[in-house]
C-alpha cells in the first residue's frame, strides 16, 4: 500500500501545479530531439487520447457511483442535449463540458465519507468497479504527468520544421487543455487517496505504462 500512496502523492505533486505555473517552454526532456519528429508526435498525441480516455470514463464511473441519482441525470440531460448538435466541433465541446462539469462534482465530494458508505454496504461488486476506475483514473494522470514532460521538449525540437507545424500546435493545445484540469482532477485524485485507504480496492498504478484495470460493463 506505501507504494500506491508514493504513485498518488508523485501524482497529486504534479496535479496541484496551477495553469499559470506551467511554464511549458521550459520544461525539457533530456536525450530527446534526434527521432522521427511525425513518429513522435503521434506517438504523444495517441497517449493522449488514452489518457483522456482513462480520466473521462472512469471519471463518469466514479460518479455513477458516488454522486446523487440528481446529478447524474442532469449529466445525462446535458449529454442527450449534446448528441442533438449537428456541428460536431460544438457536439465534441458539449461532451467535453459534460465531462468536465462530472469532475467538479466529484472534486467537492467528501470521499472519506464515501469511502465509509462504500465500506459498509459490503457490496463487492460496487468495490471492484470503484477500485478499477479510481485505478483508470489515477493511470489516466500519471500518463498526463508524462505528457507535459514530452510535450513541450517535442513541439520545440519540430517548430523548425513546417511540415510539422499543425501537429506541433496540437501538441500545445493538448498541454494547455492540461493545464487547464489539473485543479479539479488534482483534488479527485486526493480524495481517491483517503478513498483507498478505507476500502479493498484493486491497487493503484505506479506507472505510467501500467496496464488499464477493466471496468465491468465498460
Amino acid at each position: 500500500m506505501k507504494l500506491h500512496h508514493i504513485a498518488l502523492a508523485t501524482t497529486l505533486a504534479f496535479a496541484s501545479i496551477g495553469a499559470s505555473a506551467l511554464d511549458f517552454g521550459s520544461l525539457k526532456l533530456p536525450g530527446k530531439g534526434n527521432g522521427n519528429g511525425d513518429a513522435d508526435i503521434k506517438a504523444f498525441l495517441q497517449t493522449a487520447s488514452e489518457a483522456h480516455q482513462l480520466t473521462t470514463r472512469s471519471a463518469y464511473a466514479l460518479g455513477q457511483a458516488l454522486l446523487t441519482k440528481e446529478q447524474m441525470q442532469a449529466d445525462q440531460d446535458a449529454r442527450d442535449a449534446a448528441a442533438k448538435i449537428a456541428d460536431q466541433k460544438e457536439r465534441e465541446a458539449a461532451i467535453a463540458k459534460a465531462d468536465l462539469e462530472v469532475q467538479a462534482q466529484l472534486s467537492k465530494l467528501d470521499f472519506e465519507a464515501k469511502a465509509n458508505e462504500v465500506a459498509k454496504s459490503n457490496d463487492k461488486k460496487q468495490t471492484a468497479q470503484i477500485g478499477a476506475s479510481m485505478y483508470n483514473f489515477v493511470l489516466g494522470m500519471l500518463k498526463d504527468k508524462e505528457l507535459v514532460g514530452r510535450g513541450s521538449s517535442l513541439a520545440s525540437s519540430v517548430a523548425s520544421n513546417p511540415m510539422l507545424l499543425a501537429k506541433a500546435g496540437e501538441v500545445k493545445g493538448v498541454l494547455a487543455s492540461l493545464s487547464g484540469q489539473m485543479g479539479n482532477m488534482g483534488t479527485i485524485a486526493s480524495g481517491l487517496m483517503k478513498m483507498s485507504g478505507k476500502i479493498k480496492a484493486v491497487p493503484l498504478p505506479t506507472s505510467a505504462t501500467d496496464k488499464p484495470a477493466i471496468v465491468e460493463g465498460d
